[in-house]
Parts: structure tokens; C-alpha cells; sequence
């Protein structure tokens, strides 16, 4: 349903910057980053037998994929142009192929059922735990190389990206300060229903996250920014936000802080005391 929006109106501010936040964007005016040409990373053939696997090269692939999801946090913090996104996609792409030739390494057989012969529900249980921290590196960077060009890649990778997250949280619910519950319950907020976007998983998922981990203020600020305001939850907001501020991360505090800063934007201005009936009115 399309609702009309008068130009200027508050209820156009207030979806425009519900996705500017969506995309994980600082700000509502960040220009929209040029298309990132897709590279599907095909998974590697099951080693013929008698074949000696090269027992270094998963935690070869593992290690440059931490490394680089690090840097493309960096890089987001500071991403301010088209250019500048597009450069973040890319490192994002790379991660993603260094965790996936991780983990597929380490389980060929099943990486080899990737040819879509098979519903992904059926192919990532299968994956042990010793490839947990791969398969959720390769979900979290596919992830940002989609958020950086929009909605589309993300819907179109949804699927796949459930899975691997859900995977996770079997293996190692704790990885990353319940990193896997977070993502996975960002990705459900980000979208919305039509593309199997569900605001009540995503607040169970996020929930979840925060009493697993209640000191990572990434849980809390996850929650805040993606449920509890497409859910106009401002108790939510608040009580999420507060707790970072008070925390001992300073980063997080001063994101908590600018946050809830506009919070008049993202709300609405809050509603002033009604007088009590019968009593003394102001004049």
C-alpha cells in the first residue's frame, strides 16, 4: 500500500531515516554506492581419492577472512561516497570467498551439494563445528557486500544467508558476543515481509543476543536501531540505548548517544502530560 507523503511531512523523515539505519548508513543523505558486478564463488570439487589435502590452507583462508572483516568494519565508519562503498563491497566479496574456500575445505562432500540440486536447509546442518567461524564469516561479509548496494543483493542471498546464521547458532551461539543470533536477527528486521522479513524473529534473535551477551553493545544497538524503531517501540529504544551509554564502551556510548538524539525524528516528539481531570489547568 502506498501511503502519500506531503513533501517534508514527518512521516517521510522518519522512513527515510528508518532505512538510512536499515542499510547500517550514519547518515540519511549517504549516497547510494555504484553496482558491484556479482561473483558467485563456486565451492571447490571434493578432492579425488588418494588426494593429500593441504591441512594448512583452511586456517590459511580463515585467518585472511578475520582480517579482512576487519577491515571492512574500518572501512564502513568512514565510507562517505559511492567510491568509498563500492571499495567496502569488494573487500566484503573477498572475505566471503576467503571463509567459504575455508569451510568448504574443510568439508568438500558437503560443499559439494552446493550445485543447487538441494534446498540450502538441507545442506548447512551438515557442516561441523570445526568450520563455525567460517561459515558465519562468510554470512556476515556476503551480508555487507549487499547492504552496501541496497536491498536487492540481500533479498536475493536471504536463503542462503538464514541458514548459514542458523547453522551458527547450533555450533557456537556464543562466537563473536552471539554473533550469529545479532546478524541473523538484523537480517530479518532489514527486510520486509514480502521477502521473508519478520519483525517478531528478528526482536526473538536480537533478544536473545543481548542475554547471551548483555555487555556487546552491538546486541543492544542492533535491537535499537532495526526493531525497536520499524516497530515504533520507543521503550525499547530507550531502555537499549541507555545501557550502551552507561557501558564501558566508548564507540558504542557515543553511537548509543547520537542515536538517541534523534530520537524526536524517529518517534515523533514525545507526548506531553495530560492534565488530571478535575484538577487545577494551567492558563
Amino acid at each position: 500500500m502506498t501511503v502519500p507523503l506531503s513533501r517534508g511531512s514527518a512521516a517521510k523523515k522518519k522512513i527515510i531515516i528508518f532505512f538510512s539505519l536499515a542499510l547500517g548508513a550514519c547518515r540519511a543523505s549517504q549516497p547510494v554506492p555504484a553496482a558491484v558486478p556479482v561473483v558467485r564463488v563456486a565451492p571447490p570439487k571434493p578432492p579425488s581419492p588418494g588426494a593429500v589435502a593441504d591441512l594448512d590452507q583452511p586456517e590459511s583462508l580463515l585467518k585472511a577472512a578475520r582480517a579482512r572483516r576487519l577491515r571492512v568494519v574500518n572501512e564502513l565508519r568512514t565510507a562517505d561516497s559511492a567510491e568509498s562503498l563500492a571499495a567496502v563491497a569488494q573487500d566484503a566479496l573477498v572475505c566471503a570467498a576467503d571463509a567459504r574456500g575455508s569451510w568448504t575445505t574443510r568439508f568438500p562432500n558437503v560443499a559439494a551439494q552446493l550445485d543447487g540440486t538441494r534446498e540450502a536447509a538441507q545442506v548447512y546442518p551438515q557442516v561441523g563445528a570445526g568450520a563455525a567461524e567460517a561459515l558465519y564469516l562468510e554470512a556476515v561479509c556476503t551480508a555487507a557486500w549487499a547492504r552496501a548496494q541496497g536491498f536487492t543483493p540481500l533479498i536475493e542471498r536471504r536463503v542462503e544467508l538464514e541458514e548459514e546464521l542458523k547453522r551458527v547458532v547450533q555450533l557456537a551461539p556464543d562466537l563473536d558476543g552471539a554473533g550469529a543470533d545479532r546478524e541473523l536477527g538484523a537480517l530479518l528486521a532489514a527486510l520486509p515481509p514480502y521477502a521473508g522479513g519478520d519483525l517478531d524473529e528478528a526482536r526473538k534473535r536480537l533478544e536473545a543476543a543481548v542475554q547471551r551477551a548483555p555487555d556487546d553493545a552491538r546486541n543492544r544497538l542492533q535491537l535499537a536501531r532495526t526493531v525497536a524503531v520499524k516497530a515504533q517501540d520507543r521503550e525499547l529504544f530507550e531502555k537499549q540505548l541507555q545501557a550502551v551509554v552507561r557501558g564501558d564502551d566508548p564507540a558504542a556510548a557515543t553511537e548509543a548517544a547520537a542515536l538517541l538524539s534523534r530520537e524526536d525524528d524517529l518517534f515523533g516528539p514525545a507526548q506531553a502530560a495530560q492534565p488530571t481531570p478535575g484538577g487545577e489547568q494551567k492558563k
